[in-house]
């Protein structure tokens, strides 16, 4: 990622606070929009690298010689964990504590269901090894 990119994250993420403060006491819903706006935009922005980040670490699982199957686990996890932290936020933001810590235990709950599988292969791993 490059500068250029990083600047238009600060850029974007400035412009909704601002937007999203002048208009919290008038209109919270707007605000929360704006919110909501600027977090599809800072994906958009983002996504591009992450494809590439993948790339290079699937690159890596196949030039180690491991299995590229034990990337999709971790990828899962990991993306489970940003979104539910996202929109974890987003929920507080809206005043909805609650749901937001309901939804982290949902999100925690998915990513112990998609790491299972890894999990399951580790401990066949192991047992392997000490037989």
């Amino acid at each position: 990622m490059n500068g250029s990119v990083m600047l238009r994250i600060l850029l974007t993420v400035l412009a909704a606070l601002t937007c999203g403060q002048l208009l919290k006491g008038k209109s919270p819903a707007l605000a929360l929009l704006i919110s909501l706006a600027a977090v599809l935009v800072l994906l958009g922005l983002l996504l591009p690298h992450l494809q590439a980040a993948y790339q290079q670490f699937s690159g890596l699982l196949t030039g180690s010689g491991l299995d590229t199957a034990l990337l999709l686990p971790v990828a899962k996890v990991l993306a489970i964990t940003q979104i539910t932290h996202i929109t974890a936020e987003l929920c507080r933001d809206a005043g909805e504590r609650g749901l937001a810590a309901k939804l982290e235990l949902c999100g925690a709950t998915a990513s112990l269901l998609c790491i299972l599988p890894l999990a399951e292969q580790a401990l066949k791993l192991v047992g392997a090894l000490g037989s």
